[in-house]
């Protein structure tokens, strides 16, 4: 019997956090030129890679008896055809009808009695081409584990993968309770090791780190769910033109996404007539190891920033977001935190539960900032090229709207997620986004020394809100 396929600690939290108005799927828009293939080719095309995701086959079983973890078996219904649909828009649509249809797709939950994952190919788009737009539960992947997924499901451009050929699949027969029972001893063994060893290393400054995200983030609008319906919007800027105006002042793409996220979100709040002089962010941090394959599964941790919403001189932002950032590098926040999912590693089924929502309403935040690096080659779909990929990142209940940023093709694709009804105004969001990075970007290339950059008085007065 192959090795039982059990879910960290972390995987089973996102599971556990799930709700009906704040479902926990990372979710994507993929804009790819050329005609769009027929539904039975995407199918074929899918269903003859999953042989490299053999997760994308299984579902969640609980352990048999209750003798051991949640862990991923093997669908024995499983169907390509209730994981890959295909809708038309009435041509020619545009950007608006796009980002409404991938809005109302992106609000429909997963199905937990099967493989956690969905898409859809969408024609009828203006100007030609098609996109997928699809969604995978947090359980299943992070951001760093979805961009590897694409690589299998894709093509590097250029360089096609033979044909795929039908493979016979038949599942695996689910564990046996004794198997299930000895896999759960293993699991706790193995974890035992590393949790000890991360809580000698980090556990002091574990409180340091739990104090910080527990903090109480000002007061906003955007802090409740309304409804399971999900606005987005979608912003691109030059990667370069990113990593340039961070470079003028010692900062990372990050740093300039927190800073340009600063004033969209300073505007989106401006709109509801709010002034906080601060929101609090939460940001996801990949902590695999260098050369560590992503895998399945998530290796992630967090941190916590204050982003100075009421400053309107976009390089004083910069560096207000740069000396957290360094500081928060510096005192490592997230190894700690990762410590304590190792510990939670070791609790039975129903403890990690109360611990993961106990963590979920002592974590404060106003909202989700994500950044993850993309797919270092131009990717194909069945011979098209992909153009584009907006990302779509969840966020927990009592929250209503995240930023995610992915490299690729030489420019930072941002995709802006939000409740519906809170905040409806996702698209103006990713505009005040793009004009965020332009203002970045020429203010950083003055004249002046870095420690003293001021940006221009018309790129000020358009930074206001």
């Amino acid at each position: 019997m192959p090795p039982i396929d059990r879910l960290s600690a972390l995987d089973a939290a996102f599971l556990d956090l799930d709700s009906a108005r704040a479902p926990l799927h990372v979710g994507w828009t993929i804009l790819v030129d050329g005609r769009a293939p027929s539904l039975s080719a995407l199918r074929r095309h899918v269903e003859g890679r999953l042989e490299h995701v053999p997760r994308f086959r299984r579902r969640v079983a609980q352990p048999p008896l209750g003798l051991g973890d949640q862990h991923w078996a093997d669908d024995p219904g499983f169907d390509i055809a209730r994981h890959v649909h295909a809708m038309t828009l009435a041509p020619p649509a545009g950007p608006g009808e796009l980002r409404e249809l991938a809005g109302a797709l992106l609000s429909a939950p997963l199905d937990r009695a099967h493989p956690l994952w969905r898409m859809y190919l969408v024609g009828g788009l203006q100007g030609g081409g098609w996109a997928v737009v699809g969604q995978a539960h947090h359980a299943l992947v992070d951001g760093i584990a979805a961009v590897e997924v694409a690589m299998l499901l894709f093509d590097a451009a250029g360089h096609p993968a033979p044909p795929s050929r039908p493979v016979r699949w038949a599942p695996a027969a689910p564990p046996s309770a004794p198997a299930a029972a000895a896999a759960f001893g293993r699991a706790r063994l193995a974890g035992a090791a590393r949790a000890t060893a991360a809580t000698v290393t980090h556990g002091r400054d574990l409180s340091g780190a739990v104090r910080r995200l527990a903090a109480p983030a000002p007061a906003t609008t955007l802090d409740r769910s309304a409804t399971s319906r999900r606005a987005v919007g979608f912003g691109i800027t030059s990667l370069q033109g990113a990593r340039e105006a961070g470079r003028r002042h010692g900062a990372t793409i990050n740093d300039v996404l927190l800073a340009a996220s600063t004033l969209a979100l300073g505007r989106a709040l401006h709109r509801r007539g709010e002034s906080p002089a601060t929101v609090k962010v939460l940001v996801p941090v990949n902590v695999r190891a260098g050369g560590e394959a992503a895998g399945m599964g998530n290796r992630i941790s967090f941190v916590t920033l204050s982003l100075p919403v009421a400053v309107t001189d976009p390089i004083d932002i910069l560096h207000h977001v740069c000396a957290q950032t360094r500081a928060r590098k510096t005192g490592g926040d997230a190894a700690p935190l990762e410590a304590l999912s190792e510990v939670a590693e070791l609790l039975p089924g129903g403890a990690r539960r109360v611990v993961a929502r106990a963590a979920a309403r002592a974590a404060s935040f106003n909202a989700v900032v994500s950044n993850v690096r993309g797919p270092p080659v131009e990717l194909e779909l069945l011979g098209r090229r992909v153009s584009a990929i907006f990302p779509a990142v969840p966020f927990l209940r009592g929250h209503a709207l995240s930023i995610g940023a992915l490299s690729y093709r030489g420019r930072l694709h941002c995709g802006v997620y939000a409740d519906a009804v809170v905040a409806p105004d996702a698209p103006d969001v990713a505009r005040d986004l793009e004009a965020a990075f332009d203002a970045l970007r020429v203010v950083s290339r003055s004249d002046e020394p870095p420690t003293r950059a001021r940006s221009a008085p018309g790129l000020q007065r358009a930074a206001k809100r």
